[in-house]
Parts: structure tokens; C-alpha cells; sequence
């Protein structure tokens, strides 16, 4: 058999295979973030968050979308999947959106303490609880945080979840839609700060 045939038979057969030889589907990359996310609103600080790494359940932790139908059954997108890991990506989002909201400046990889700190100081432990999509129907965020004035406040907790509606079947649709509700919950995380800031009762009620 010479190597010329040899040559035509593989090619054939690839032809004659539904995706062809050598071919996969091209990756898409998806983000939580949003490009004004990354221009925050310059100025002085008027306090300091202490915004602890989110905390993930093993099963949500995937670099891949995962897309769930009205059966719950569960699909892992191979060729979809965030651009970032998803709780460095909230964790982000909640930094800017504190900052934007409340001028809260995040302390983690820059610490403070002592008597020369003079703005209120805050611990900031999040939780992310369910992070799931059904395309054409809903996205769901569910959340729990606590929220403590150091150096000797009270641990106050709060629990959050929230549904965007999806508007399409297809993986951009249930990315934005997860995009949007995540921001969301940066929004109620900021209100509970506020609230505790200025010594309301309750935090986690408006």
C-alpha cells in the first residue's frame, strides 16, 4: 500500500465522519464581570471591608458552564466555561460595586489595624450557596454573608437569593443572566453594610 493511498483512505474516511478528523468546537469564554465594572468611581475612602475569598461548594466550583434543564438534569458545557473562576470574578464584582455604592475600600491583600485606623472597619465573609441556570427560564443566585465591625463587633448574618430570568436557550443568555443576578447580590451585600453602618438593627432588612 503506498503512502500516497494511504493518505487518500484517512482523507476519506474524515470526510465521511459527521465532524470530520482533527476538528473540535471552538471554547467560548464567559465572564460575571461587565465592562463599566472595571471603571470605579474615583475618591476617599469612607470605610474599610475586609472582603474575605468567597466560599464555594466543591460542585460549583467548575470553570465550566453548567446548564441545568426543567428536569434538573445536569450539562456540562464543555466547550463554554468562565473566563475567570467564579468566585474570584464575585469577589471582584463585590469590590467594585462597595466601592461604587458605598466608597468601601477593600482591605484583604492590604491590611489594617491599630488606633491609626480611623474609618469604620469591617469583615466581609461570603458565601455562595447555589449558582444555577435553566436556559429560557431562570438564573438563580443564592448567597449567605456575615458582616462584623472589627475589632469587637457582633457577627451579623444575612441570606440572599435572587432570579433573573433568562432571556434565551443558549450559553451567552444563561452567562448574562448569571451576570446579572450576581450583581444583584453585590447590591444587597452593599445595602446590609450600609445599613450596619449606620447602626441599623436589623441589617439584612431594608
Amino acid at each position: 500500500m503506498t503512502r500516497a493511498y494511504t493518505r487518500g483512505l484517512l482523507l476519506a474516511l474524515c470526510l465521511a465522519l459527521p465532524a470530520g478528523c482533527g476538528t473540535s468546537p471552538p471554547t467560548h469564554y464567559h465572564a460575571l464581570s461587565r465592562p463599566d465594572d472595571a471603571l470605579p468611581a474615583s475618591g476617599e475612602a469612607r470605610m474599610l471591608v475586609e472582603i474575605l475569598p468567597i466560599a464555594i461548594p466543591e460542585a460549583l466550583a467548575r470553570s465550566n458552564l453548567v446548564l441545568t434543564d426543567e428536569a434538573g438534569q445536569v450539562t456540562v458545557m464543555e466547550s463554554e466555561r468562565w473566563l475567570s473562576p467564579i468566585g474570584e470574578d464575585l469577589r471582584q464584582i463585590l469590590a467594585d460595586s462597595l466601592w461604587k455604592t458605598t466608597r468601601a475600600s477593600d482591605t484583604y491583600q492590604a491590611p489594617v489595624s491599630g488606633p491609626a485606623v480611623t474609618l469604620p472597619l469591617y469583615r466581609l465573609a461570603v458565601r455562595l450557596d447555589r449558582f444555577a441556570v435553566v436556559p429560557g427560564r431562570d438564573a438563580v443566585v443564592d448567597a449567605s454573608w456575615t458582616l462584623r465591625r472589627l475589632p469587637y463587633g457582633a457577627v451579623q448574618g444575612c441570606r440572599w437569593a435572587g432570579r433573573k430570568p433568562v432571556d434565551g436557550h443558549d450559553a451567552s443568555a444563561a452567562a448574562a443572566a448569571l451576570s446579572v443576578a450576581s450583581h444583584q447580590l453585590a447590591e444587597q451585600i452593599g445595602d446590609s453594610l450600609r445599613r450596619a453602618v449606620v447602626g441599623q438593627g436589623n441589617p439584612c432588612i431594608g
